[in-house]
């Protein structure tokens, strides 16, 4: 792919975030990937919107001195296709659900 084809490809990044609840009842999110992303809020939606923040500043910061992305386990990078169009101003979110196993009626994986 040619740089200008590269420069002009949108990108959808998949961070982890996980929110826990703190000893004093407040919630307390980080993200894994990003070393140092900590943040907290009275609510867990308040924990996340923050570290939604947090997130895109530190993004920002990587990209402004030139640093890579950490891409792992808990970053991931996705081509923007099939990805819905999000309205300016919202987020886009992704949930990982535990699922016991495959084999738990009513699943269907790859039928």
């Amino acid at each position: 792919m040619s740089n200008s084809l590269a420069a002009n490809k949108r990108l959808s990044l998949k961070i982890s975030v996980i929110v826990e609840r703190d000893e004093d009842g407040s919630f307390y999110a980080h993200a894994p990937a990003l070393k140092g992303l900590h943040v907290d809020g009275a609510t867990e939606q308040e924990a996340l919107h923050n570290a939604m923040e947090a997130v895109q500043a530190y993004l920002e910061s990587l990209s402004q001195h030139g640093d890579p992305l950490p891409i792992g386990p808990d970053l991931t990078v996705h081509d923007e296709e099939g990805i819905p169009e999000v309205p300016p101003g919202a987020f886009l979110h992704s949930l990982t659900i535990p699922w016991p196993s495959l084999e738990m009626p009513g699943t269907s994986f790859g039928s």
